[in-house]
């Protein structure tokens, strides 16, 4: 078990063009001393506040004990894989969590995803790009906290609680990833306009996405939970507009 490394850095000009960042707060957690240690040094350049840990359990530790803004970690570590870490910080937070992972395979892109990740770096990608994801994901956090006034949808069929990231279809309670809540929550809050693959990638997941099969696949996922809930076939809520993209359709009493 690799102890705790607190590194706390100045605010800096960032290098490579990102620009100037506050100082949040990052949890670091990869069991590899000499990639933790450059990871710090690279974030602490970058103005940010880091605590970085080598063990999956003592990761855990810290995020209970004293709750970062953002986790960047690796999936394989000692202790507690970094998907378990996932669920148990999903079950109480919506903070974002990045992959950082030398794992370059779809079919784990899509786990880590759906079980709650907001982003997968392939290890190996430059300091830029991943500095580029970490202020995206914090950007879309404070969006989300500053976005209009009214933190609830409401129809016929469908409710959404913002605050509370509840959804109910015709009373009955839906359970969704953070994914896909957040998928349906920008489709809501843009009711009837259809949105493109390359604006809900922007909005739920972030730049640097050029593929539309992770957006299908998740509204495919959204389109069953919801016809589940009906015990029917989904009643055309999330409509597919060709050559424009997806859209939220206000349902009617029946």
């Amino acid at each position: 078990m690799h102890a705790a490394v607190p590194v706390r850095g100045q605010l800096e000009p960032v290098r490579e063009g990102i620009g100037r960042l506050s100082d949040h707060k990052l949890l670091v957690v990869e069991d590899s001393p000499e990639s933790l240690q450059g990871l710090l040094l690279a974030l602490n350049d970058a103005g940010y506040e880091t605590t970085g840990v080598g063990d999956g359990r003592e990761a855990l530790r810290v995020f209970y004990e004293d709750p970062p803004e953002l986790i960047l970690m690796d999936l394989m570590l000692p202790g507690l894989s970094g998907t378990e870490i996932c669920k148990r910080v999903r079950a109480v937070s919506d903070m974002p969590i990045i992959f950082l992972s030398a794992v370059d395979d779809e079919a784990q892109k899509i786990h880590a995803l759906t079980i709650g990740a907001d982003d997968y770096v392939v290890k190996g990608a430059g300091i830029g790009e991943l500095l580029a994801r970490i202020k995206a994901a914090l950007r879309r956090v404070r969006l989300n906290r500053e976005s209009g006034s009214s933190t609830h949808y409401s129809d016929a069929l469908l409710q959404v609680d913002f605050t509370r990231q509840a959804v109910t279809v015709g009373g009955r309670s839906v359970e969704l990833t953070p994914i896909e809540f957040k998928l349906l929550a920008e489709l809501v809050r843009h009711e009837g306009q259809p949105m493109s693959s390359n604006e809900l990638l922007e909005a739920v997941w972030g730049a640097g996405y050029e593929t539309d099969s992770l957006v299908k696949w998740h509204i495919s996922r959204l389109r069953r939970k919801l016809s589940a809930a009906m015990n029917r076939p989904e009643p055309g809520m999330i409509v597919t507009r060709r050559g424009y993209g997806y859209a939220y359709q206000e349902q009617d009493a029946a």
